[in-house]
């Protein structure tokens, strides 16, 4: 599988993470293409809004949090910094931490959970036992 890392939408998917140095899945990791610098086209909104109704309150985005069920909008999402917030229960973050606690997924599910929903296709890469054990140190 090949990506196009000329597509903002890949960037925005696989660099939106700020930190995540590598990602593994058992003996595969996905490709070192397939991380790019954080872009602007994996729409937060979009992917929040499946989860709970959004209203657009200035430049923001409010709503109830889909966390803790709650009754006023305390719930944010920032659309150009691509993050959330609520202000009830605290949590916040951008998009892969959103869908890592809605779906229950690990950081390499969550990401191959984007990466089908926005239709972009990631490259892994294998890793040997070795240089798994040294990355993991």
């Amino acid at each position: 599988m090949k990506v196009d890392s000329s597509n903002s939408l890949t960037q925005a998917i696989l660099g939106i993470h700020r930190g995540q140095q590598s990602l593994n899945k058992h003996a595969s990791e996905i490709a070192s293409a397939s991380k790019m610098s954080p872009g602007g086209a994996a729409d937060m909104v979009e992917v929040v809004g499946g989860r709970t109704q959004l209203r657009k309150a200035g430049a923001r985005y409010s709503g109830r949090c889909p966390f803790p069920e709650e009754r006023r909008p305390s719930f944010s999402v920032n659309p150009v910094e691509e993050l959330y917030h609520c202000f009830g229960c605290g949590k916040g973050g951008d998009v892969i931490s959103f869908v890592r606690e809605t779906e229950s997924l690990d950081f390499v599910g969550a990401v191959e959970w984007l990466a089908q929903r926005f239709r972009v296709e990631l490259e892994y890469e294998e890793t040997s036992p070795r240089a798994e054990a040294l990355r993991q140190r």
